[in-house]
């Protein structure tokens, strides 16, 4: 791979596995792991927010507009390739956006920041992440945040290696644990955090994330006592119990239960959750998966005419539950939110799956009650 080189650019031994590098580029190289991600409308642009007991929310790019925002010239530092660029940037404070939709972790948890492909994805420790240093950017040097470096949102975290700034982001979700990230899967600093010597040369102060806390709330009512609870063991099932649940079971009528099962593209995820839900489907389950079909994967020229091969592409995962008379109207409204037109493979495909029986664990409803 051929490299645009700045003074002091120390190449890694893995540079080579780079889909894109340019360190000519201004106002910042240009880093790409993966290829970037398919452009969206600002309309479109959303964030998901998940913390650990609260319900998801999706905050619209207008309403991220509304959010008080800031200017912060602070270095984005490259330890891997030994560079660093200082910047204005102009955003959002992390801690604002979390503490005004109520989105936390556990006191020693972690946020995870999954890029718009779903394919790149850092974590962050809470006080980190509640570091008023740490910004979501849209704005460059007094620009928009331009594409190819991170927009129309990225992360900003200046304590840290560039590595965990991560660009086009899309969502953030809460962890108990330590989420990990892609960098390390590949072998990076666990923790990304930067050696002495670029501390010292920017004079950077360790995270500060509980300086970004709200102050804690004092109870004046003490708590109630513990009251010891009895336990009693089931009773045992009377005479003619059992066979009278076999006969209920057996007289049960066939189900008519669907599973409609979609792989769609990971771009596509917030487009079908508002298909369904504007067809009246609100319940179901969705995921990110790795997967390839016929095509096994995906392989394209780089930049320097090199092959490239990625044997699995991400997708994402819907499972949904319904009676059968609504499966026309959830399959349309699937084949509406991800056909693309464009005659090409990619889009997806929809199982239809028959389910015997569906039970509630907690009431014990059966069949469509459970649903």
């Amino acid at each position: 791979m051929r490299f645009f080189m700045r003074q002091g650019i120390i190449p890694p031994k893995f540079a080579d596995k780079f889909f894109r590098i340019d360190f000519e580029a201004a106002p910042l190289p240009i880093l790409c792991l993966y290829p970037m991600p398919p452009s969206l409308p600002l309309e479109e642009v959303a964030l998901d927010l998940c913390g650990l007991e609260q319900h998801p929310r999706l905050v619209s790019w207008s309403m991220l507009q509304e959010l008080p925002r800031v200017k912060l010239k602070v270095p984005l530092i490259c330890q891997i390739f030994n560079w660093s660029e200082t910047v204005e940037w102009e955003g959002i404070r992390l801690v604002d956006l979390l503490d005004l939709f109520k989105i936390d972790t556990h006191p020693d948890g972690y946020f995870a920041f999954y890029s718009r492909d779903r394919v790149f994805f850092e974590g962050l420790s809470r006080d980190e992440a509640r570091d008023p240093r740490v910004l979501l950017a849209y704005g460059l040097n007094g620009s928009p945040l331009p594409e190819v470096h991170g927009g129309p949102l990225r992360l900003v975290v200046p304590f840290l290696q560039g590595y965990k700034s991560v660009k086009w982001v899309q969502t953030i979700q809460a962890f108990r644990h330590d989420p990990v990230g892609i960098k390390r899967l590949l072998g990076q600093s666990p923790t990304g955090r930067l050696n002495e010597k670029w501390r010292g040369d920017f004079q950077i102060l360790p995270p500060a994330g509980k300086a970004g806390d709200p102050p804690p709330v004092r109870s004046e009512i003490a708590p109630p006592p513990s009251v010891p609870v009895a336990v009693s063991s089931p009773e045992p099932p009377v005479e003619g119990e059992i066979d009278s649940i076999r006969e209920k079971k057996s007289s049960r009528p066939s189900s008519t239960l669907k599973e409609v099962i979609a792989l769609v593209r990971p771009d596509k995820q917030r487009a079908t959750r508002q298909a369904l839900e504007a067809a009246g489907i609100y319940s179901y389950t969705t995921a990110t998966v790795l997967g390839r079909s016929r095509q096994r994967g995906l392989r394209f020229q780089s930049e320097e005419a090199e092959p490239v091969a990625i044997k699995f592409l991400p997708k994402q995962y819907f499972s949904i539950m319904i009676d059968a008379s609504r499966l026309p109207a959830v399959i349309a409204a699937l084949m509406k939110a991800n056909r693309t037109g464009k005659g090409a493979y990619g889009d997806g495909k929809i199982f239809v799956v028959d389910i015997d029986d569906a039970v509630r664990i907690s009431s014990g409803e059966r069949g469509g009650e459970a649903i």
